[in-house]
Order: C-alpha cells, then sequence, then structure tokens
C-alpha cells in the first residue's frame, strides 16, 4: 500500500481523513488501507466489523454491503508535534492542533461557522463529559475535575452558571478522541446522560 499524508485541519472540517472518508463502504476502506491490525467480533456477526488501523478505528454495519457506520481516532490526547503516524501507512499533519487543543480553541480556528456548532456537556459518576460537534466531526474531551475538591460533580454542574462552568472547564480540557460519521454528529449516547448544550458561538462568546 502507498504510504500517504493527510491534512489533520481538512479531517475536522470535512470529516474526510485522506483516504478514508464516513461514506466508504468495508471493502473500499479495505482496498485504500490495506489488511487491518486487528478486529473485534461480536457474536451473530459473519464477518469482523470493528478494524483497528494502530490508532484509527471503524465501525461497519453488520449488514452487507457494510457501509462504515463511523470511525475514529482513539487515544487523541497523544497528539503532539508537526506529524503523526496515524496507521502503518498513513501519516497526519497536525496543522497546529494537537491533544491539548482547547475546546474553544477548535471552535475559534475557522474550521466551522461556529453558529453551526454544538458543544455538549453532562456529568458521570466523577466526570465531566463534553463534547464539540460540528458536521459530522464529534470531539471528545476529558475534563480534569480535580479543581472540585470533594465536590459532587452533579451538584457542581447545578449549581455554577453556564459562565463559570465554561471558564472553569475550557482550560482543563484534553483531546480523547474524535469520530466521523456518515450523518449529522450529535452528543455521545443519546438519552442517557442529562446532557445540556450551547451553541458554539455562544461557548466562545462565554470564554472571551
Amino acid at each position: 500500500m502507498k504510504k500517504q499524508l493527510a491534512s489533520f485541519r481538512d479531517f475536522l472540517a470535512t470529516g474526510v481523513l485522506g483516504p478514508v472518508s464516513p461514506d466508504m463502504r468495508l471493502i473500499e476502506i479495505a482496498q485504500a488501507l490495506g489488511s487491518p491490525d486487528g478486529w473485534n467480533i461480536s457474536d451473530g456477526d459473519p464477518i469482523p466489523v470493528y478494524w483497528f488501523f494502530g490508532n484509527l478505528e471503524i465501525s461497519f454495519d453488520s449488514i452487507a454491503p457494510h457501509s462504515t457506520n463511523w470511525f475514529q481516532i482513539e487515544g487523541a490526547s497523544q497528539l503532539e508535534g508537526e506529524f503523526e503516524p496515524l496507521t502503518k501507512q498513513l501519516k497526519v499533519s497536525l496543522d497546529g492542533f494537537s491533544g491539548a487543543t482547547r475546546p474553544s480553541e477548535f471552535l475559534a480556528a475557522g474550521l466551522w461557522d461556529p453558529t453551526q456548532a454544538s458543544v455538549y456537556y453532562a456529568a458521570l459518576s466523577d466526570d465531566i463529559l463534553l463534547n464539540v460537534c460540528a458536521g459530522g466531526i464529534r470531539i471528545h474531551f476529558q475534563v480534569d475535575t480535580s479543581f472540585i475538591g470533594n465536590r459532587d460533580v452533579i451538584e457542581f454542574l447545578n449549581s455554577s452558571t453556564v459562565l463559570q462552568l465554561v471558564r472553569n472547564i475550557d482550560s482543563r480540557t484534553k483531546v480523547d478522541s474524535i469520530y466521523s460519521y456518515p450523518r449529522k454528529a450529535t452528543e455521545e449516547l443519546p438519552g442517557v446522560f442529562n446532557w445540556q448544550c450551547l451553541a458554539g458561538q455562544d461557548y466562545l462568546n462565554l470564554v472571551r
């Protein structure tokens, strides 16, 4: 397979990562990337429909023609420097972004119209979940909640104004994973958590 270089900025703006697009079928992914490094197979699936290529993970529909459900860059908190070797055949030019890039920095980078982007947040146990969704892209962030101390996360969210919340957590994030969907991205596990939503522009206005 020919080695390729993809633009991280183009990926975030379009959902297309070099030769990989979220509207591709399994056979097309195999033609573009070759054999995966590994896969998972579930009971009842005739073929493996979750493939691993280094830190690139791809989920396919179990029914032929096995369209892509989504693909993700896993372990994105480790992205740093000028280039990242994502798979054996695919290197990414990070274009000034990294695993430490904040939600507000992504929203202000000219990748998307911030009025059309959304920021979702919710509490889960001792964690704060935060996702930025724009087009088919969803960026999932880890939030360092050590500043809360022994306070309950749900209580902290409920007692904070949106301004306090955004300014407290924006600088305490790091990228966890980045998903690309063949449809409009929304919050992770819809309906499972008590998600709150902000328009991307409103989030930016609160940070500034």
